[in-house]
This record gives C-alpha cells, sequence and structure tokens, in this order.
C-alpha cells in the first residue's frame, strides 16, 4: 500500500536538520516583514549561534548562517510566500490609501478604485454584436400597402422594380 504524501512543508525543508526548521521558518518570516539581514541577525542570534563567547561572535555566526539560508532556494521560496502573505494583509490599508488620494483629486487614484469596484472599465464598453439578419427564400410581396395618415395607399410593384431591389 502506497504511503501518504508528505505536506509540502516538510518537503521544503528536508535537507535542514529538525532543530533549525523552526530558525529557518522564524527568519523567513521575518525577512517576509521586510527585516534587514543584520535586524533579523541580532534578533535571532541566540539561537543561530548557541555556541558562541560573546555578542559579537554571535552576532558574526548568525549573519554567516542567514547569508548561506539566503542562497538556498528552499529558503527564499519561503520568504516569498511569508512576504506575500504580508502584503495580503496590508490590502485594506493600501486601498484606503487609494481611496484617499482619489478623494484628493488624484485622477488615477480615483480611476483605480473605481476599476477595483467595478464602476468603470478602462477599455470602455466592448463594441456592440454585429448581427446580419439573412432573410433567403422568401418570396416579395406582389403589392406593397403602406398607410400615410388615414388613406391607405397600395402601390403595384413591377418586375423591374423587385429585380431593382434583389440586387442591392
Amino acid at each position: 500500500m502506497a504511503s501518504p504524501a508528505r505536506p509540502v512543508e516538510n518537503q521544503e525543508l528536508e535537507a535542514v536538520p529538525n532543530g533549525r526548521v523552526h530558525l529557518m521558518e522564524t527568519a523567513a518570516r521575518l525577512y517576509g516583514r521586510g527585516m534587514k539581514r543584520n535586524e533579523v541577525a541580532k534578533i535571532l542570534r541566540v539561537q543561530l549561534a548557541p555556541t558562541a563567547r560573546n555578542g559579537t561572535e554571535q552576532m558574526k555566526y548568525a549573519t554567516r548562517t542567514l547569508r548561506r539560508w539566503e542562497r538556498n532556494q528552499d529558503f527564499r521560496d519561503l520568504m516569498y510566500v511569508h512576504a506575500v502573505n504580508q502584503l495580503d494583509l496590508e490590502t485594506p490599508k493600501i486601498l484606503q490609501g487609494v481611496a484617499s488620494k482619489g478623494r484628493r483629486g488624484r485622477v488615477d487614484a480615483a480611476r483605480l478604485a473605481l476599476e477595483i469596484t467595478g464602476r468603470h472599465n478602462p477599455k470602455g464598453d466592448s463594441q456592440p454584436a454585429q448581427v446580419a439578419v439573412v432573410i433567403a427564400g422568401v418570396p416579395r410581396p406582389a403589392q406593397i400597402t403602406a398607410s400615410n395618415g388615414q388613406e391607405a395607399i397600395t402601390v403595384e410593384a413591377t418586375e423591374a422594380m423587385i429585380h431593382e431591389d434583389d440586387e442591392v
């Protein structure tokens, strides 16, 4: 019997020892929030360099470890996931900023806000559909009756008139 598939999180970080997976995820989350390497190293220096003698050595080893992780594609993918999640959480504030700029008179912001809400289409309305009515095989009437006010006028169609209309 086949074994169940492993979750994606475990596949990304399978080359990392178990104790460091949590640290890598924490570092990726901090990077995803926009922090720089030195800031992350300062926060995680004790965990990244537990055997270092002093704070300077801890920073050195922590920075080196983070630089090595940054070259790892799986770590960068994890950073990207956290950065996208962070951006998604900022969406309401972004939309409030767009609305604020639109209220102040920025036409591009107002237009973007209206496009997002579906009240404006930048491409304009789509072209109306072309309708071609083809009536084939219907005989033309031999006489045409039209009403002009109260009087009805009957016009006898000649062969020449019927033939003339077919050409158009």
